[in-house]
């Protein structure tokens, strides 16, 4: 005898959901996008991961116009939903690139293309915007905004206030709320910069979207946050130390006319620190330390951690009771993300 499983709790859910957020989505429809819910978190493309960013609203073009430097592309307009799979396929590398694919169902009609707010990399993108209080839609519109957070969850948000996570693994542990921990990560980071609170509130902004674009582009991290006054006594001595750390958010803050170009250069720089094996080493006034660093496991937290060399080394300094470290932002492969304070 086979005993057959569903995750038919989950789709109960996402179907009320969308009944509260977008009611008049044709049955059809809502078939289709279900029956790819599975792909959402390890979709790939010509053998390339992506983590598609999906908005199903009522009237795009009402959208764009409200949002300050939103941009759209119309690409294809379809009768049904018969072509929904084969056209985010179609779409879904951009989302690479921080586009955002859309689907407007208007008039009887399906219409699909990408989005993107041109922003500067110091300004909130158009994730964020379409959920900012500042701006006003229709109240006649409707809009879902889904995103692959892991390769194990998936987050629905709607414009009524509504928020859903699905998890796909069976543990009831597994919670990902990103955005969350990256500004946990972010207030800890700059705890000892010294500036006005709406400069503070720009460089907060600004080290979010790197994170963020961070965990869409890298494989698994660790990024250690350290005392501005911190000296290393040997925990983190197998790595790379910066001769003069790179104090972006200092230049940034001097300069009367900042360069687009310069920040773009440096975030991708840090990036690419995050991405190297070991870890990332910043302190608590937003200067970027090291990289490559690499610490030695210790057998007690072998034991206990279920996970890969990267969790343990990451719990080994979580563990250390080092002055002047003052936490760990970790990122799996996977996906699983966390930051922690140091035990005392």
């Amino acid at each position: 005898m086979v005993e057959k499983v569903f995750y038919s709790d989950a789709k109960d859910s996402v179907v009320n959901f969308v009944s509260l957020e977008f009611p008049t989505l044709p049955e059809k429809f809502l078939v289709r996008l279900y029956s790819f819910f599975y792909k959402f978190c390890n979709y790939e493309e010509e053998g390339t991961k992506v983590r598609p960013s999906i908005l199903i609203c009522s009237d795009i073009d009402s959208i764009i116009k409200a949002v300050p430097n939103a941009y759209k592309l119309d690409l294809f307009v379809d009768n049904d939903e018969s072509s929904f799979e084969p056209r985010v396929k179609s779409l879904a590398n951009f989302c690479n690139n921080d586009w955002i694919v859309y689907i407007s169902y208007k008039d009887a009609q399906f219409t699909y293309g990408i989005c993107k707010a041109m922003n500067s990399i110091k300004e909130k993108d158009l994730s964020q915007l379409l959920f900012d209080e500042e701006i006003v839609f229709d109240n006649k519109i409707s809009m879902i905004f889904i995103d692959a957070v892991s390769s194990y969850a998936i987050k629905l948000k709607g414009i009524k206030g509504r928020e859903l996570q699905i998890n796909f693994t069976l543990s009831d542990d597994i919670i990902v709320d990103v955005d969350t921990v990256i500004k946990r990560f972010v207030s800890a980071s700059l705890q000892k910069l010294k500036t006005t609170k709406k400069k503070l509130n720009e460089i907060k902004i600004l080290q979010e979207n790197i994170l963020k674009r961070a965990f869409k582009d890298i494989h698994g991290t660790i990024c250690v946050i350290v005392d501005k006054d911190y000296m290393d006594t040997g925990i983190f001595s197998d790595g790379i130390w910066l001769r003069e750390p790179i104090d972006f958010s200092k230049s940034y803050l001097q300069a009367k006319v900042y360069s687009e170009a310069q920040l773009s250069t440096i975030a991708g720089l840090f990036i690419d620190m995050l991405n190297y094996d070991g870890i990332t080493i910043i302190d608590n006034a937003g200067r970027i330390l090291a990289y490559n660093v690499f610490v030695e496991t210790t057998a007690s937290v072998s034991k206990k951690i279920l996970g890969g060399a990267r969790k343990r080394a990451a719990y080994t300094i979580l563990n250390s009771k080092k002055k002047k470290i003052i936490g760990v932002y970790f990122q799996s492969q996977e996906g699983e993300v966390f930051y922690e304070e140091v035990k005392r």
